[in-house]
């Protein structure tokens, strides 16, 4: 081999050990969630949505969801204020905290929103209730830009209602 070549093939391997580096940097910037009881009184004193992204190994839809719409976002502060944003990987196996506080499968919890494909975004409330429709799947940023506003939009009239439900049962 040539000088050049070796080069060549050192640049190579340095751009590959990089891009691996950064990728796996910017999928650590989604916090994971396994304590929903402490997740939700987080939100519910924020008054804020639980924005909640079931992922999956390896799920190439997750990590461009993520990389092209959710980082962004994150980025530019634009999900700070109005949600919290964890994710959720589906493959976990286990226990977590529900949002009642009692232990409960990994299994059982993704039941409960009918996850069938990755990614799934879910819209929740204080209490883990949906407040829109999941959405499923990825293709592209700008089409799912358009379906999470509308989610947020039918989500805040009934975070609004519960709050002041809450509030009025104390």
């Amino acid at each position: 081999m040539t000088k050049s070549t070796n080069l060549l093939a050192l640049c190579g391997a340095l751009l590959l050990l990089f891009t691996t580096w950064v990728h796996a940097a910017f999928a650590d910037n989604i916090a994971c969630g396994d304590d929903w009881a402490q997740e939700s009184t987080a939100a519910l004193s924020n008054g804020t949505p639980i924005m909640l992204v079931f992922t999956a190994n390896e799920c190439s839809y997750c990590e461009r969801l993520k990389r092209e719409l959710l980082e962004p976002l994150m980025q530019s502060g634009a999900l700070e204020a109005s949600v919290r944003l964890r994710q959720f990987n589906i493959n976990r196996g286990g226990k977590i905290t529900d949002f009642d506080g009692e232990r409960v499968r990994s299994r059982i919890f993704v039941d409960r929103y009918q996850v069938f494909a990755t990614p799934t975004l879910v819209l929740l409330d204080h209490q883990g209730n949906l407040l829109a429709p999941p959405i499923v799947g990825f293709d592209n940023a700008e089409h799912y830009q358009i379906l999470l506003s509308e989610a947020m939009a039918q989500a805040q009239p009934k975070l609004a209602f519960g709050a002041a439900r809450a509030a009025a049962l104390d």
